[in-house]
């Protein structure tokens, strides 16, 4: 029984593991792993439970995979849940590999009693930290509403049956660092080391901390492509791949985010005929939203694959900060 225990105790089972069991052996210094993907669901009045299955799914495929990083999903409801606030998601030391932002019947206009709270707690955690932040639909509007875009009602409203779009829609990706949350990967292509896969973990793990300058540098607006080192041609080149054409989810809302006349510190990263700022990407951190809903199940799977590309991401850096 004894040798038995021994054996299961130290057992190396996949590579991540031998990698870790190995530093700690030699004392090499780790960072704190980040474990877990924190959902924010600020419902009004039921929670997302069909969200929280649809990211869970996509989550439990990953997590198959013994080289899978995370932990688990936690969840919590800053409006519903006054026994278990957002606060105690922050508890000392435990900070997350990623945060989904959900929907919400409410509105950011209103300004509910819970969302400027709400706003205090993911700024001094999560953006500041550079954690990456997926926003949907409601949380979109607060990311807009944050970095001084007007959220308002869609123009037409009055004119559609629901006072709101309600309709699947294709939309097309206009920035480069969406492009990679939507890369065009299928089920088999993560963590199997083909062309896609390696070519999608070396452009999110080397563009990560890129500044909004690097960007530019690597795709310029004009159409002359300057010379580049080869880790960058390479980037250029595997995003220019994995770019989709078009992408399509579900839709459903009755406010957006309007453009600002000023400069601002968000780049519009999806446009449709019915709405112009359907996605944000920021510049310099690895926070992302969308107008419309991936959670949603859609025929193409189009949504499937940003939430699970965020996820992967997610994964991928978390595996980048534990080494020393």
């Amino acid at each position: 029984m004894q040798r038995v225990f021994l054996r299961r105790k130290f057992c190396v089972t996949t590579p991540l593991q031998a990698e870790l069991f190995a530093k700690k052996k030699m004392g090499i210094p780790m960072n704190k792993r980040k474990t877990d993907i924190l959902i924010v669901d600020p419902a009004a009045f039921e929670p997302e439970t069909a969200a929280y299955n649809r990211i869970l799914m996509l989550f439990g495929e990953l997590a198959e995979h013994p080289d899978f990083s995370l932990r688990s999903v936690v969840i919590k409801c800053p409006a519903l849940s006054n026994d278990d606030p957002l606060e105690s998601a922050f508890i000392e030391n435990h900070r997350y590999a990623g945060v989904f932002g959900l929907g919400s019947t409410a509105n950011v206009t209103e300004n509910p009693p819970w969302l400027p709270h709400m706003r205090k707690l993911l700024t001094q955690n999560i953006f500041e930290r550079n954690i990456p932040f997926l926003g949907i639909c409601f949380s979109h509007q607060m990311l807009g509403d944050m970095h001084n875009a007007r959220v308002d009602f869609i123009d037409n409203r009055h004119e559609l049956p629901t006072r709101r779009y309600q309709v699947p829609r294709g939309k097309q990706v206009t920035s480069p660092k969406m492009a990679l949350l939507a890369a065009t990967l299928s089920d088999s292509d993560y963590f199997s080391g083909n062309r896609k896969d390696l070519a999608f973990r070396e452009a999110a793990v080397q563009t990560r901390n890129w500044a909004e300058k690097d960007w530019h540098h690597v795709f310029p607006e004009s159409s002359q492509l300057p010379p580049l080192p080869p880790t960058h041609m390479r980037i250029r080149k595997s995003i220019q791949q994995l770019w989709p054409r078009e992408f399509w989810s579900h839709t459903w809302h009755e406010q957006e985010v309007k453009k600002p006349m000023q400069p601002w510190d968000l780049h519009v990263a999806m446009t449709s005929p019915e709405c112009e700022v359907d996605a944000l990407v920021h510049p310099n951190k690895p926070i992302y939203s969308v107008q419309s809903h991936p959670e949603t199940p859609h025929p193409t799977r189009d949504g499937d694959r940003l939430l699970k590309n965020f996820i992967y991401m997610c994964h991928l850096f978390n595996l980048q900060e534990r080494m020393p």
